[in-house]
C-alpha cells in the first residue's frame, strides 16, 4: 500500500493525519493550526480515491514548496463525519496557535506533542 493509500484510508476511517510535503509523517513536536490554505471539506463516507488522489493532494502538495515549505499537508475528521483537508501551520506557543486558530475560524487545533485535539473557545 502506497503512503497516499494510507493517508486516504485514515480519513476513510474518520482519523486524522498530518504529513510534509513527501508524504512522511512530521516528527516535530507544536500545535498544529489549519486554514493556512483552502479548506477541502466533504463527507468522508462521499470522500472518493479520485478526488482525493487527483485533486486534493496534489493541490495541497503544490502548495507545500518553496516558500510554503514550513507547512503541513493535515487531514482531519470531526464527530459528525465532516473531513477536512487543508494546509496547516506549526506554532510552538500554544496560546498563540489557539489564538491563531480562533483567527482563523477553526474548530480546533492539533497538539503534536500530545497527539490530542485542543477545541477553539467561541470567545476568547
Amino acid at each position: 500500500m502506497t503512503k497516499l493509500q494510507e493517508l486516504y484510508f485514515t480519513i476513510q476511517g474518520w482519523d486524522g493525519f498530518s504529513v510534509k510535503h513527501d508524504l512522511t509523517e512530521y516528527g516535530g513536536g507544536g500545535y498544529a493550526v489549519g486554514g493556512a490554505s483552502k479548506c477541502f471539506e466533504i463527507k468522508a463516507d462521499d470522500l472518493s480515491w479520485n478526488h482525493f488522489a487527483y485533486t486534493i493532494m496534489p493541490a495541497l502538495r503544490e502548495l507545500t514548496r518553496g516558500k510554503g515549505a514550513s507547512k503541513l499537508i493535515g487531514g482531519w475528521v470531526d464527530n459528525d463525519g465532516m473531513a477536512y483537508i487543508e494546509l496547516s501551520d506549526i506554532v510552538q506557543n500554544r496560546k498563540e496557535a489557539i489564538t491563531m486558530g480562533w483567527m482563523r475560524n477553526e474548530k480546533a487545533i492539533y497538539d503534536l506533542w500530545n497527539n490530542e485535539e485542543i477545541e477553539i473557545p467561541q470567545d476568547l
